[in-house]
């Protein structure tokens, strides 16, 4: 019988519990404690769910007590205060939820921990588990799109979301904690940043108490290749609805992308010949079925923790001397190299 990786939960807020009732259907896995602050709610997570796993709220507590192969931490933002480190320099793989850390310090202590504990991690930006992007992948990797050259993406929304995301002290911003998937997309497809620059602002909620920050965004990249991207976002848009739209012109084709299983291919040099993808990929049980065969060693890493730091230099080289400005009174524009 093949052994069974033991998984402990740490942060069992929306993504902890997603990716619990996911770990829960994938065979020869087993959740062995979950840990929360408040412990309310891995109490109320069994309740839910006629589960009796031990509960937790302090984390040392946790990782004294229990034996575990595999530690998810589903945290929001502000949380992270080095139990990554900690669980990583006992053997324990690590999945982490985006964005690693709110500052570069932490996301590169993270990234050392795991490097120089060498186990596996994996960071859950699940559009790279997307139908449409692996096809794509594939397309890049076997030479076929010919070299990228531009990149434009917008994302939309219109949600006060959590008391916490609003204050950018604890969720660090709107690209931080949610835009930042379309910026891993562009670094996964595009190749490493090389500057950036453009201008962060709040337009739409300056009279919301403690809103702190940024609901328009405008970026401009200049990948290490030489080729140019443009991100734009909003928080002010259509209520209801989070729209994430992306093309990238390459040098044999153009890929307009409405989602990450949903997307266009035309073959410019093949008298534009289409080729429509639409898939139902499951992405976020995709990514965990995917990282349990990498703790097996079946499968190698796609999205390791070092890939994780990536994505927080490109959007901290943006905007982190903008977290000093008042977003509500002013206009943040700066400009600087990654990494």
């Amino acid at each position: 019988m093949e052994n069974i990786i033991k998984v402990g939960m740490l942060g069992m807020g929306n993504m902890g519990r997603a990716h619990s009732a996911q770990l829960r259907q994938l065979p020869n896995v087993q959740i062995v404690a979950l840990c929360s602050d408040p412990i309310d709610d891995a109490v109320n997570y069994n309740q839910q769910n006629d589960t009796d796993y031990p509960v937790y709220q302090d984390f040392d507590k946790m990782l004294d007590e229990t034996e575990m192969d595999v530690l998810y931490v589903c945290l929001p933002p502000f949380a992270h205060n080095g139990q990554l480190e900690k669980a990583a320099a006992k053997g324990i793989h690590i999945f982490e939820e985006k964005p690693i850390a709110l500052t570069l310090e932490r996301g590169q202590s993270m990234a050392d921990a795991v490097q120089q504990a060498g186990v596996k991690s994996q960071v859950g930006y699940h559009m790279r588990f997307g139908g449409a992007i692996k096809r794509l992948k594939q397309l890049i990797d076997s030479g076929v799109t010919g070299k990228p050259t531009l990149f434009s993406a917008n994302y939309e929304c219109n949600s006060l979301h959590t008391p916490w995301w609003i204050d950018v002290n604890k969720s660090g911003g709107q690209i931080l904690e949610q835009i930042i998937h379309l910026y891993d997309v562009a670094l996964y497809l595009m190749g490493d940043a090389g500057s950036v620059t453009g201008f962060v602002t709040n337009l739409c909620h300056t009279d919301v108490p403690g809103y702190t920050v940024e609901d328009t965004s405008a970026v401009a990249i200049r990948f290490a290749s030489g080729a140019l991207g443009t991100i734009t976002g909003s928080n002010c848009a259509i209520p209801g609805r989070w729209d994430g739209h992306f093309r990238i012109v390459f040098e044999n084709l153009v890929a307009d992308f409405f989602d990450h299983n949903h997307a266009k291919l035309t073959f410019t040099k093949e008298d534009n010949r289409v080729e429509e993808l639409s898939f139902d990929t499951p992405v976020t049980f995709d990514e965990d079925e995917y990282f349990m065969a990498v703790v097996r060693g079946e499968r190698p890493e796609i999205t390791p923790i070092s890939h994780g730091l990536k994505g927080l230099q490109l959007v901290m080289g943006l905007y982190d001397e903008a977290h000093g400005i008042d977003v509500g009174a002013a206009h943040g524009c700066i400009g600087r190299r990654v990494g």
